[in-house]
């Protein structure tokens, strides 16, 4: 299944620049931290088919909470965001339509079978590392945490040069 990743933005559509930097550094943290640790999770739990499920439920209701960050709303509650990404699909993080990711997410295997190929949910979230519009840090490598605090420093630096408070940087400084 081909998708557009990060269509809107490659269109030239764009958020004006203090509501896009808060998107853009929110949706990078968002990918390092948590997206990074579900892959790994995904990878860790091999042997444990329920686990990956529920793991490859909350990589999709990342990316939905992504998606919404991208167009410069805040995303609704955890406990929607699985219904929201399945009844809209996906606009801004890649064009994905609601059938698209329940197939590419295996939805329609019963919960606790064997989530047996996670290839395309794998393929799908290193094509989104790579088509992101600046560098993810990864903070599961030894380097990570200097790489997190450097993308800190760097995306106060853009709330300053947008003319936006950087303060919705502190929870992800208390985390790093």
């Amino acid at each position: 299944m081909e998708l557009a990743l990060f269509p809107a933005v490659r269109a030239g559509r764009g958020l004006p620049p203090e509501t896009a930097v808060r998107a853009w550094a929110t949706a990078a943290w968002l990918m390092s931290v948590d997206g990074r640790a579900y892959v790994e999770d995904l990878d860790g739990g091999a042997d444990q088919p329920q686990l990956r499920q529920v793991v490859a439920l909350r990589l999709l209701e990342l990316l939905c909470e992504i998606d919404t960050r991208l167009t410069g709303a805040e995303p609704a509650g955890e406990g929607h965001q699985l219904a929201l990404a399945l009844e809209y699909g996906l606009r801004e993080v890649c064009s994905a339509t609601g059938p698209e990711l329940a197939e590419l997410f295996a939805l329609e295997q019963e919960f606790g079978g064997d989530l047996a190929d996670d290839a395309g949910v794998r393929e799908l979230w290193s094509a989104l590392c790579e088509a992101f519009p600046g560098r993810i840090p990864d903070p599961l490598v030894a380097s990570g945490q200097s790489e997190v605090l450097r993308a800190l420093r760097n995306w106060s630096k853009l709330c300053t040069a947008a003319g936006t408070d950087a303060a919705f940087l502190e929870p992800f400084l208390k985390d790093a």
